[in-house]
Parts: structure tokens; C-alpha cells; sequence
């Protein structure tokens, strides 16, 4: 009984710092949202017309909101928005979007208001912008760090854990003229392609609040989807930037490593081979350009030593887009271990489709990725979970906090010791070789004479699946595994009268985990 007791304690304990936490930021939301206790309950399942439905946003507010980033810095740039009331207009849209899939964990709608009325001053005094993102509001994954503002990273044992000092990708958006207002949610650990934590708990996606928003960068993809962002920024080690991209059906980059900035000097973390970058998320492949060219204007190799010194190239750029020139891309339609389901068929045919009819190049590459297939699940979680689950437990230990079962958490044998650690990381580097060399072939077959420009492959095994039910991952972290940059266009929506199941008989699972992710699929 004695035991028992302890044990109910130490849960409540948990939930009482858990449950403070959200309420501090529910009455941070409530200040600016007045029909946060009178917005009516949703019907729908599918949520994302209802910011442009409701009739809560004028039509200013739509308009501002609706505008592509680099429309927006124009605008802004030249006096004709001003920062103030581009704010209040994303902050407006934002408060709905958190009512309708609760992606926000730290609120600074107040501290946001100060910057763009100091960004407006500027403006008023001198005539020209601050920098490349002059009063453009940008939302923040909760793992990056801000001087002053706390970062949980979706413990409740990291409630009160304030950084003294900005991550570097902080400094360098600040300095050009870019106003945070918010951070956004993500799973508890960070690994995860699901974004449930204990703290804030589940953020959704709003094509439908019954599936996954994607991890870990979940809350940014389901806020940017709503339009309560312009550009987010969200961070990937293993699909993190990608798997909200597709489930929110959003734009995404996620960078080679040593190309843009994340982590400060208090902050910096890396495990030598796999490492996390930073990258943008949007509703348009805009957003991501504006991302890219204003983050390398400002020359991230001078604040952070993990950036290689690389400016953007327009020659380079404008030689590929635009030019007529006509590119080769490799179709993946598989990676030999999960066959993607029906509509993500479907939209890698239609884009090969439309890639054919604008006049380029496609061929099909259907063994390219055997090689990273068998080696992708040992290879990238040797290193992951190189340190086993000691710090985990650690941290979680501070409140009882429970495991969430959504997380892929380490067990204690597969903890490495250095020998062992090197052992994985030159494994990991060797096929990176190998698949340098496996690309630059390529030209030997492209009907360019050039190495293929570009491979398409599926977004993942499935579309956004139910909570709980993330599974196979390698078409998500690729990029990562490889070191190879990596877009997520979205192409289409899925149509259940188009995209049929096969029928009985008629499917032969690749694997055990492809029988899995058919199963899922029923």
C-alpha cells in the first residue's frame, strides 16, 4: 500500500508541473485570442479551410496572411505593410491554428509586438529594411534556443529550463530583420514521426485531427499548413523535417549538414557522422528560397564554425531554373524494402508525368537504393541511440514521467562504447562514398552525358496515418543517412476513388515491414 502511494505522488507530480506549464501558455493565447472559451466545436475532422471559412480574419488579414514570404519582404521592405500589423495578422491566424491542432508551446506574441514596433521605427527613421527578412514574422521549432525563453523539447522535467544565450540560426534571423513570436511543439525525446509529448500533448494535422502531424518538427508543419506561419523552422536528424512536410502537405527543406546554421556555442551537439540540421518549412517552395537566399546573405560560416563558407550562387541557380534547359531526374518508385501506398503512386506517376510533358528527362532507377535499404535500420540507429537510454531515463526520472509510447527509445544494450561508435560511423561514411561514386555514374545511362540532377522518390511508406501508428522510416531520413539535401514537394491530396487497395491475391509484400505498412493501409 506504502508503494502504492508513492507511485500515485510521484504521477501527480508530473501532471500538476505539466499541467501549470499548459496553463501559463493557454493564458498567454487567451490575451490575444477573444473567443478563445467561445469558438464552437469543429464537426469536421478536416480543419484547414477554417481559418479562410470562419469569418474570424478580415479580408486585410487574408490578404497579409496569404501573401508568399518574398511578397511579404517586399512589401515590408518597402513601407507598404508595416511589421506591426503583419504580426497581428499572423498572430490572429496563429491562435485559431492552435485551436484547432495545438501546435504552439511557448508564446511571445508580446515580445514579437516590441521587435516589429522597433523594426517600424527603423524603417520610419532611415527608409530601407533592417536586412533580408525586415519585419517577417518566423516561427521556431521548441528546440531552438532563445536567450530568455524556455526550450523543453517536450519534457516535463525541462519546465523552467531558460538558455542564457541564442542558438546561432537565432542570431543570424534576428540581425536580418525577422520577428519570432512563437515556438512550436514536438514529441517527447524528439524521436519520433508522431508529436505527442506529456507536456503540451498531441498536435494534429489539419487535413484530419486523426492523423499525425508528423515528428519531430510536427508543430511547425501543422502551424505553417494553417497559415499561422510564413516560414517555420524546424530541425532534422532522421525524417523530422520531412515527415511534417508530407503530412501537412507543405513545403520542406532539409540541408546537407555544414551548409545553414542551428545550434550556438552553449548549444552545439553533434555525434561526428549523423548529424541534425536546420531547415525552413512553408506553404510554398518560396518560402523556402527566401529562406536559403537571406540566411546565406548573411554569411553563416562567420558565426558558426560547422558552416562551410558557400554563398548562394544565382548563376548557378538561374542555369537550372527556368532556362529551358532540360534536367534528367531518376525515378525511385521503391527502396525494395516498403512499397509506398496507392495515392503516394500515384503522385510520383503524375510527377514524372508533368516532368516528361515540361520536357526533361526521366528514367526509372528501381535498384538505386538497394544498398542503403539493407543497411538504413542497423546503420542510422547504431549512431542514434549510440548512448543508450541512460540520459532519457535520467531526465524523465525527475517527475516519474512516463515513457510515451509513440517514441523509439533506446534500450540499454544497444549503448556503444567508442570502438564500437567508430565502427558504425565509418560505416555510415562508407556508403556515402559508395553512393557519391553510385550518383556520379549515372552519366554513363542519363540521356544528358551529366550525372542524373535530381532523384524522386516517395515522401514515405504512407500518407499522415493515425495517431499511433508511425512506422517505416528510411524514405524520410534518406537525406539524412546519405548527407544529401532534400525537398518535400507536396504534389497532390488523396482520392479514394482513384487509389484503390490491390485486390486480394494480388499483393506480394517486399518484407515484413512492407507487410506491416500494407496492413496499416486496410
Amino acid at each position: 500500500m506504502a508503494a502504492s502511494t508513492t507511485e500515485t505522488n510521484q504521477q501527480l507530480e508530473w501532471r500538476e508541473v505539466a499541467s501549470r506549464k499548459r496553463s501559463e501558455r493557454n493564458d498567454l493565447v487567451k490575451a490575444w485570442d477573444p473567443l478563445y472559451d467561445r469558438r464552437k466545436k469543429l464537426a469536421s475532422n478536416n480543419v484547414q479551410a477554417w481559418p479562410e471559412t470562419s469569418g474570424e480574419l478580415t479580408p486585410r488579414e487574408l490578404e497579409i496572411t496569404n501573401s508568399i514570404p518574398s511578397s511579404l519582404i517586399t512589401k515590408l521592405a518597402s513601407g507598404e505593410l508595416t511589421a506591426e500589423e503583419t504580426l497581428r495578422a499572423f498572430v490572429k491566424r496563429t491562435v485559431i491554428a492552435h485551436h484547432l491542432t495545438n501546435p504552439l508551446t511557448e508564446i511571445m506574441f508580446d515580445w514579437g509586438l516590441e521587435r516589429a514596433r522597433a523594426l517600424d521605427r527603423y524603417w520610419n527613421e532611415f527608409g530601407q529594411p533592417v536586412g533580408p527578412f525586415h519585419g517577417l514574422p518566423i516561427s521556431l521549432k521548441d528546440l531552438i534556443n532563445i536567450k530568455g525563453t524556455e526550450t523543453t523539447m517536450g519534457y516535463v522535467a525541462w519546465v523552467g529550463n531558460v538558455p542564457q544565450s541564442n542558438d546561432t540560426v537565432v542570431d543570424i534571423l534576428s540581425k536580418g530583420g525577422s520577428v519570432f513570436y512563437c515556438k512550436t511543439n514536438v514529441p517527447q525525446t524528439l524521436m519520433s514521426g508522431e508529436c505527442f509529448n506529456y507536456l503540451f500533448g498531441r498536435t494534429t494535422s489539419p487535413w484530419n485531427t486523426n492523423t499525425s502531424a508528423g515528428g519531430s518538427s510536427g508543430g511547425e508543419g501543422s502551424l505553417v499548413a494553417l497559415g499561422g506561419s510564413p516560414i517555420g523552422v524546424g530541425s532534422d536528424i532522421a525524417g523530422s523535417i520531412n515527415t511534417p512536410a508530407q503530412h501537412n502537405g507543405i513545403y520542406g527543406l532539409c540541408p546537407s549538414t555544414q551548409r545553414l546554421p542551428l545550434h550556438g556555442p552553449d548549444n552545439a551537439f553533434q555525434n561526428l557522422i549523423v548529424n541534425g540540421v536546420a531547415g525552413p518549412l512553408s506553404r510554398s517552395i518560396d518560402g523556402l528560397e527566401v529562406y536559403v537566399k537571406g540566411v546565406l546573405s548573411m554569411k553563416p560560416w562567420e558565426f558558426d564554425s560547422t558552416c562551410v563558407k558557400l554563398p548562394w550562387d544565382q548563376g548557378e541557380y538561374k542555369e537550372y531554373a527556368g532556362t529551358g534547359r532540360k534536367l534528367c531526374f531518376g525515378i525511385i518508385n521503391n527502396d525494395g524494402v516498403v512499397t509506398p501506398h496507392p495515392p503516394i503512386q500515384r503522385g510520383i506517376r503524375d510527377t514524372a508525368k508533368a516532368l516528361r510533358a515540361a520536357g526533361h528527362y526521366v528514367v526509372e532507377t528501381p535498384t538505386f537504393l538497394e544498398t542503403v535499404a539493407d543497411s538504413f535500420e542497423k546503420s542510422l540507429m547504431d549512431v542514434l541511440n549510440a548512448c543508450g537510454d541512460e540520459e532519457i531515463k535520467r531526465i524523465l526520472s525527475t517527475y516519474n514521467e512516463p515513457v510515451s509510447p509513440e517514441i523509439v527509445l533506446p534500450g540499454p544494450k544497444e549503448k556503444l562504447d567508442t570502438p564500437q561508435f567508430l565502427a558504425a560511423a565509418n560505416k555510415i561514411l562508407r556508403l556515402r562514398q559508395k553512393y557519391m561514386v553510385k550518383w556520379m555514374q549515372t552519366a554513363q545511362t542519363s540521356p544528358t552525358g551529366r550525372p542524373i540532377d535530381a532523384f524522386i522518390l516517395p515522401s514515405g511508406g504512407h500518407v499522415a496515418p493515425p495517431h499511433g501508428t508511425m512506422g517505416y522510416l528510411l524514405y524520410e531520413a534518406i537525406s539524412n543517412l546519405l548527407d544529401w539535401t532534400c525537398a518535400t514537394i507536396p504534389v497532390g491530396f488523396v482520392d479514394q476513388t482513384v487509389d484503390q487497395m490491390p485486390q486480394d491475391g494480388k499483393f506480394i509484400p517486399l518484407s515484413e515491414e512492407d507487410e506491416a505498412n500494407w496492413v496499416e493501409c486496410k
